[in-house]
């Protein structure tokens, strides 16, 4: 018989959306990982990919950084084209990679009007109603 061990990630992302409807757009910054996975000798990173109906149309992705303490901190923003019109959303894909160069995907957010978690939704809905206001949330990670 054999047994599947499954690891649960229970890492969490810090993300802060703004609104820039001058600029047409929505900014996106990747601000902190905390309760990160063993070993944390790894290196994490995360990739963005904006999802329009049936279609990935934008792929970013931060630098790859090592852990101190369990906790990382990035800072970075990427901006996306956002016409209120559309529906898309914003997947948010957290990954690790070894000495080895072996890229683990950990679990992701989804950022949109859409999202399947409360937090995710709620941020989304803050950001469209005020524009230019930077709302920062943390998310717990999802395997889907």
């Amino acid at each position: 018989m054999f047994s599947l061990l499954l690891q649960v990630c229970h890492a969490e992302l810090h993300l802060a959306t703004c609104f820039q409807p001058v600029n047409g757009r929505i900014q996106l910054q990747v601000l902190a990982a905390q309760n990160l996975p063993a070993p944390l000798s790894q290196a994490f990173f995360v990739k963005i990919e904006m999802h329009l109906p049936g279609r990935v149309v934008m792929k970013k992705k931060t630098h790859a950084l090592k852990s101190s303490g369990g906790q990382l901190t990035w800072t970075e923003s990427f901006y996306f084209p956002l016409s209120l019109d559309q529906d898309f959303l914003l997947s948010v894909k957290f990954y690790s990679r070894s000495h080895v160069r072996r890229k683990r995907y950990l679990g992701q957010v989804h950022l949109g009007f859409d999202s399947p978690t409360q937090e995710a939704a709620e941020q989304w809905r803050d950001s469209m109603s005020h524009p230019e206001k930077v709302v920062a949330v943390w998310h717990r990670l999802n395997g889907f």
